[in-house]
């Protein structure tokens, strides 16, 4: 899906039973812009220079999270950084593989990798919450 079109963002919000507005649809489109990582100051910064529109952090936060709820951006929490999901339509445990170095980002899913997250959980007697993804740091190629 090209989340950078409109039309697509706003057929995915109804489908969802959710509102598309001017900040999540600039938000989006101005993340979809990067092919790294890139934090919401970076986007803040970005949407602001242009001297049109002023919108503050909270709200890059809050459109942000929104869009994570409905699985069109991943967060790495270990670096506070934000970018697409290259599979949103997938149903499946995201798993973000990040360079510690470069903050390149190899983004798979538990099934690909052979990783059943469900079973793995309960033999500790818990439930597994497939809602986030799942980070693992790594080193990629061209940084070891």
């Amino acid at each position: 899906m090209d989340l950078a079109n409109t039309e697509n963002l706003l057929n995915y919000c109804l489908k969802n039973k959710k509102s598309l507005t001017p900040s999540r649809t600039l938000v989006i489109k101005t993340l979809s812009k990067y092919k790294r990582p890139v934090s919401a100051y970076e986007l803040r910064d970005e949407i602001n220079s242009n001297g049109d529109v002023n919108i503050n952090i909270s709200q890059i936060y809050r459109v942000l999270e929104f869009w994570i709820d409905l699985g069109l951006i991943h967060k790495v929490s270990a670096i506070n950084k934000f970018f697409l999901c290259i599979t949103p339509e997938e149903k499946h445990t995201h798993i973000l593989n990040f360079c510690t170095v470069c903050e390149k980002v190899f983004e798979t899913c538990n099934e690909k990798m052979g990783l059943n997250l469900k079973k793995s959980t309960a033999k500790l007697n818990l439930a597994f919450n497939n809602t986030r993804s799942v980070e693992i740091p790594v080193i990629c190629p061209k940084c070891s």
